[in-house]
């Protein structure tokens, strides 16, 4: 029988109030450990460095480096963590930027908590997190979805 590993998250959003919901539904999964927490960029990097986590989950607006910075120097690093931007903004120009950046997923705070979930578990095992919103946006800025192995990949039109 095989055992599984949870999977290790970090969340980093400056806002105290919404850390604390988000821990309680992801924890709301037996699959998923909130392992720290982060108000800031520096703090984000910090705690990757130390706690090792699985996956990141990281607002794109912090008090002292945006959320991409924070990407851009945990890929620089070649940090081995999966990173999800988290973040109110559905602008497609600024989401096709944010993946640019080399983050492994984007989801708006608008998502369901299952969708949150299902995103985390999907980039934790190294597999594209699409949600119906990224597909819309894709469309808007003329990329295609298409399967690739295990996930998809994106195709300029």
């Amino acid at each position: 029988m095989e055992i599984k590993k949870s999977i290790r998250v970090i969340l980093a959003d400056d806002h105290l109030l919404v850390r604390r919901g988000i821990r309680k539904l992801l924890e709301k999964s037996s699959s998923i450990h909130v392992v720290g927490e982060a108000g800031t960029g520096m703090a984000a990097l910090c705690l990757v460095q130390e706690l090792k986590p699985d996956v990141l989950l990281l607002d794109i607006e912090m008090p002292d480096m945006k959320g991409t910075q924070v990407a851009l120097e945990l890929r620089k690093k070649h940090v081995p963590v999966s990173i999800v931007i988290f973040s109110a903004c559905d602008d497609p120009h600024f989401i096709e930027e944010t993946l640019r950046t080399g983050v492994d997923a984007y989801l708006t705070k608008s998502e369901t908590p299952t969708r949150i979930r299902e995103a985390i578990r999907r980039v934790s095992r190294k597999y594209a997190a699409i949600v119906p919103l990224l597909i819309f946006v894709f469309s808007k800025i003329g990329w295609t979805l298409v399967q690739a192995g295990n996930g998809l990949s994106l195709a300029v039109n």
